[in-house]
């Protein structure tokens, strides 16, 4: 059986953020059987792509080094658990953010990538936690602010156990 990947575009929680997300997840009452991806996981998606190697691959990275980004402040103050049972939280409506992922999705484009992740019903978010209908989430959310000072092009490897592998790393300045 060969192995599936993908290629995901996202920006990644510093450890501080990460703690309190995870402080934040011990509010809840999960149901059993849920799901909660490990802290170092958790990423907000900005674009995914099917897997690419070789000269595709190094096309794609020279198509993200392209595109014009300044850091972003950034502040996540809501959860829920969605149709899907899917946990996320989700963050305060941000131009900035919005402005990033078309910029993103449209250098890919132009480089000749398809694109997993349609920009119209986009829905920033972090996943938290899967298989969690009927979770109970807290009354309210203390907002997490996030200086977001890089995004990364990750390997997703769906192998078990899962795993991400970064391929590059691209500052916002």
């Amino acid at each position: 059986m060969t192995e599936h990947n993908q290629l995901l575009v996202g920006l990644f929680p510093t450890t501080q953020v990460q703690a309190e997300i995870e402080a934040h997840r011990k509010d809840w009452l999960w149901p059993k059987g849920c799901s909660l991806p490990p802290s170092e996981r958790l990423h907000l998606t900005l674009q995914y792509l099917d897997d690419q190697q070789g000269d595709a691959e190094q096309r794609l990275r020279l198509a993200l080094a392209e595109v014009p980004v300044r850091p972003l402040q950034l502040t996540l103050d809501s959860s829920r658990t969605w149709a899907n049972d899917v946990s996320v939280m989700q963050l305060s409506e941000h131009e900035g953010l919005r402005n990033l992922q078309h910029d993103i999705s449209h250098a890919l484009l132009r480089a000749g990538f398809p694109l997993l992740v349609r920009e119209q019903g986009w829905k920033p978010h972090i996943t938290i936690a899967r298989n969690s209908r009927r979770a109970a989430s807290p009354r309210s959310l203390k907002p997490i602010g996030w200086s977001a000072t890089e995004f990364h092009l990750v390997r997703s490897h769906f192998t078990f156990p899962f795993r991400h592998e970064l391929l590059g790393s691209y500052p916002l300045h």
